[in-house]
């Protein structure tokens, strides 16, 4: 596996302003054409989640990550963006995001207001894809049980835009 593509240039989408305001005072995430936030180096969902499995915990995969929103979901203090219906798919990748930046980027932390606002719709995410263990509860305690996801943590508003 090829190192540079491991280590994508994070430089690549200019950092913008933070979310604004629409009309009726609703936090709005700026929108960007594919051409100003995705370059060459931009990986779909299938490429950063087989690279990021690929290296399992070891490392993560840097870049710029253009990924369908098809369901959003909210868990211990995080509302979760996923690129599949089913967030246990193999090849969906999720964006987790902290409900205090939710807030910021989104003006609120409600799942069902963000799916509102952003399912169906096509984002740009700047972050790490990493795998993620994620253990099965029983009783309130984990099981031996287990299966990975691929996580990129987007807890700066500037890290997330909408594809126009």
């Amino acid at each position: 596996m090829n190192a540079t593509l491991l280590a994508l240039a994070l430089a690549s989408l200019a950092p913008a302003a933070g979310a604004s305001s629409a009309p009726d005072g609703q936090a709005t995430l700026p929108s960007v054409s594919r051409a100003q936030a995705c370059t060459p180096d931009c990986l779909s969902t299938t490429e950063a989640v087989t690279y990021a499995s690929y290296l399992g915990s070891k490392a993560g995969v840097a870049g710029i990550f253009e990924m369908p929103v098809r369901a959003v979901g909210a868990q211990n203090g995080n509302i979760y963006l996923n690129s599949e219906r089913d967030y246990r798919d193999r090849n969906c990748l999720t964006v987790s995001i902290p409900m205090r930046t939710a807030r910021r980027m989104f003006g609120s932390d409600d799942p069902d207001e963000i799916a509102k606002q952003l399912k169906g719709q096509r984002i740009f995410v700047k972050g790490i894809a990493r795998q993620t263990r994620i253990n099965f509860i029983a009783n309130g305690q984990p099981t031996e049980k287990y299966y990975f996801q691929i996580h990129v943590l987007a807890d700066k508003p500037e890290q997330l835009r909408l594809a126009a």
